[in-house]
């Protein structure tokens, strides 16, 4: 009966999430892009050492204080932000890191609160904000804990991962838990076993293809274009992650998605930047287009402004002609900007 009860609770919390979601998606193109979810890099420091990192060795430590921090979401609530993911590096290795989620939760009442995570201080810390956040998005980028470890390069991430999802499951059962495989040439081979350790423990996995390529105001770059796998092995991998999803599996990416790499990656328009605010450690709101030139500093600049400037609206128009983006948070939520049903129907893109 316990049981049920919270299954309900999960359904009822789920059902008001997307609810929220779709008039606020409605509401941004009735304004053709007026973004609602605040992504925000907590910080560039992180315990891991992944070679397929594209912040690996970034050493810039001129992170935003707790109070900065504050000022900048009490503007984003202003502007009518509703969502927000914290990430990095690893976001859980900031201290302040519950006194963000809780003020953002707590006292800003964003409607959804969610962070990336690589799991490692996870079992500490969600003592601490367990009751205040809504989805936890796990990297996990091999079912085997050594070969786990291995790629993360971080002894025993695997295992305490696990003890964390049976501690969140237990006593934090309304936070939606899912995974993140990265694919890359070290683990294309276990995708089968991703998704059976995937459905196995209830949590659900959304692949991704690790990006290789940035763009810079004087060129672009191909960073980690060796580490990738093949595009006839991705192609295949997908093919399989497809039917896995069609037979049921718990895969979160839509099927246009997972189609979009089969037979080779395919075009398309970008509308991520609709939705999304990119902000950095330090305040800068991202450019993804030239990295190295930043639109504006949320310390110098409301984020209200930012929105308005010509700069901005400019940077949202052009980056409907890139499509180097393999990460289902562009791709996915570039369909979703064109067909909102995505959200509900069947194949389409799964909420956790």
């Amino acid at each position: 009966m316990e049981q049920e009860l919270i299954n309900k609770q999960i359904k009822k919390k789920k059902k008001q999430q997307i609810a929220n979601l779709a008039l606020a998606a409605k509401s941004a193109k009735e304004n053709n892009g007026k973004p609602f979810i605040f992504h925000f890099l907590t910080t560039l420091r992180c315990n891991c050492d992944c070679e397929t990192c594209l912040w690996k060795d970034n050493t810039k430590k001129d992170e935003l204080s707790f109070k900065e921090i504050k000022q900048i979401y009490l503007e984003a609530k202003k502007a009518g932000f509703l969502v927000t993911i914290l990430w990095g590096g690893e976001p859980l290795i900031r201290k302040d890191v519950t006194d963000i989620i809780k003020f953002v939760k707590k006292e800003l009442k964003f409607t959804i609160v969610g962070i990336v995570t690589n799991g490692w201080f996870l079992p500490e810390k969600i003592e601490e904000f367990g009751e205040d956040i809504d989805f936890i998005l796990i990297s996990l980028d091999s079912p085997k804990a050594e070969e786990h470890d291995q790629i993360r390069k971080l002894p025993g991430l695997y295992n305490r991962i696990m003890n964390s999802i049976t501690t969140i499951k237990s006593k934090y059962p309304l936070i939606s838990l899912q995974f993140s495989f990265s694919i890359s040439k070290y683990n294309i081979d276990r995708v089968e076993e991703m998704i059976i350790l995937s459905d196995k423990l209830g949590v659900p996995v959304a692949f991704n293809v690790i990006n290789t390529v940035r763009h810079y105001s004087y060129e672009e770059i191909d960073e980690k274009g060796t580490l990738s796998a093949k595009d006839s092995e991705i192609s295949n991998a997908f093919e399989r992650i497809l039917s896995a999803k069609k037979k049921g599996s718990k895969i979160l990416n839509s099927e246009m998605y997972l189609n979009h790499f089969i037979g080779g990656k395919k075009q398309y328009k970008c509308h991520a930047k609709k939705v999304f605010m990119f902000v950095n450690y330090n305040g800068d709101v991202e450019n993804c287009l030239q990295l190295d030139k930043p639109i504006a500093n949320l310390k110098q600049i409301s984020v209200s402004e930012v929105l308005q400037l010509p700069e901005f609206k400019k940077f949202i128009e052009e980056s409907e002609k890139c499509y180097s983006c393999n990460s289902p948070t562009m791709i996915d939520t570039s369909f979703l900007w064109e067909d909102i049903s995505l959200l509900t129907r069947s194949g389409g893109i799964s909420f956790g």
